[in-house]
């Protein structure tokens, strides 16, 4: 199987919403993978409904700077209607949203040769242009060439890793959609991102070599 890494970085701020937050916009620290296939998908000039890139790859996210937290007043602006139609009217309320400052993240992809080779190629020339959170919220993707990689049983691992673990932060993260019918529905993980870089597990687990490095892919 080949990997890569590839820089994300947020050129100002940006937001990663979570959906449960109604009076005040809070914001996941690490994009959340839906995002993160969202680029990818954005970078191969994908539909916007085509989720297939969510079926190629497996992804392992390395936090690099996202402790940097601000907040401004927002007056968002809402649709008022059923979802089929909506009247031209935009009830709107102020509220406080929160924001990470110059956010930087290295994500490690893997899948098939064809696959990881195309998405390099795309993320060095984007069909369209990348962003994360909001299309106003503009990023710079860096990605290292394709190496092979293997995978090990490990107990340090760099970056976020599934479950609850000591010395780290933990958030459930949107993973993928999951179709159901007509309808969509968001699976969500569990994970743990650590506050120094690394993880240190009690017990041995799955993860995939890149370089000299232990990243745990999902």
């Amino acid at each position: 199987m080949l990997g890569f890494k590839f820089r994300l970085e947020g050129l100002y701020f940006t937001t990663f919403r979570k959906p449960t937050s109604t009076s005040l916009i809070m914001s996941y620290s690490i994009p959340p993978y839906t995002t993160i296939r969202g680029v990818i998908a954005n970078a191969l000039g994908l539909e916007r409904d085509n989720l297939s890139v969510q079926d190629w790859i497996k992804i392992g996210i390395k936090p690099l700077n996202f402790s940097n937290r601000s907040k401004e007043m927002a007056k968002i602006l809402k649709l008022k209607g059923t979802g089929e139609t909506h009247q031209r009217v935009f009830p709107s309320s102020p509220m406080f949203k929160e924001f990470l400052v110059l956010p930087s993240y290295d994500i490690y992809v893997a899948g098939e040769n064809d696959k990881i080779n195309g998405i390099y190629g795309a993320l060095l020339q984007p069909a369209r242009p990348l962003y994360l959170g909001s299309s106003d919220d503009l990023v710079d993707a860096e990605p290292t060439k394709p190496i092979r990689i293997k995978e090990v049983y490990e107990k340090e691992i760099l970056g976020v890793v599934e479950g609850i673990h000591v010395n780290c932060f933990v958030e459930r993260i949107p993973y993928k959609f999951v179709k159901r019918g007509n309808d969509f529905s968001l699976e969500y993980k569990t994970v743990s991102i650590p506050q120094n870089g690394v993880v240190s597990l009690k017990e041995k687990v799955g993860c995939w070599q890149f370089d000299d490095v232990n990243i745990w892919l999902a």
